[in-house]
């Protein structure tokens, strides 16, 4: 068995085509054991399909991702900029694919000239997250029992790994800035956990 984290993107791809862009995080997948040129069955629930599998390489990105057609993704039902795990079994050579709503991960929140109604987050901790690039968007930001909406805002450098937000929210939900926080990301709901320094590793 092997398994892995991956977000949909929708390509033009032949109709029963899956690729693959794997190892963007430090970590190498475990979906690399796959054997190449291998015909595989996707599954979701009752629905299968025979695949054609695909890896690519020396991509830059910050999470692993995966590619189809949007044919192939609609009989699945499955929606693009989206994370799902997959699941092999070399049993049977199936591949298992279901939704992973929920990342977390620790970042560094930084106070920024940033207007009240915006957050900032840097590219590379989007793509930890799973937060979909759509500049604008309204994220849901809840710290302890407070909960506000934010227009999204990810500055030009790809790099960027941090999270910004006014000295109004820092200070109004204690938040010590330049340091580590603990934040989960929920695709459901596009709501944004911070949970303070002082309860990581609880």
């Amino acid at each position: 068995m092997a398994s892995g984290r991956l977000d949909l993107f929708i390509a033009k791809l032949p109709l029963h085509t899956v690729v693959l862009t794997l190892n963007c995080s430090e970590k190498a997948s475990d979906l690399l054991s796959i054997p190449r040129n291998t015909k595989l069955t996707l599954k979701r629930g009752g629905i299968k399909q025979q695949i054609q599998l695909q890896f690519l390489e020396g991509r830059e990105c910050f999470a692993d991702f995966m590619e189809m057609n949007y044919a192939l993704a609609r009989r699945f039902r499955l929606t693009a900029l989206r994370r799902y795990t997959l699941d092999y079994n070399p049993n049977d050579q199936s591949l298992t694919i279901n939704p992973a709503p929920l990342s977390e991960t620790v970042a560094l929140i930084a106070s920024g000239s940033i207007a009240a109604g915006s957050l900032s987050v840097g590219y590379e901790l989007l793509s930890r997250l799973g937060i979909p690039e759509r500049q604008g968007s309204i994220i849901k930001v809840r710290s302890g029992k407070h909960l506000v909406k934010l227009h999204l805002h990810v500055p030009a450098n790809l790099s960027d790994d941090r999270l910004r937000l006014s000295s109004q929210w820092l200070q109004r939900w204690k938040l010590a800035p330049s340091q580590n926080h603990m934040l989960q990301f929920d695709q459901r709901t596009f709501t944004l956990s911070i949970a303070s320094a002082s309860s990581i590793g609880r």
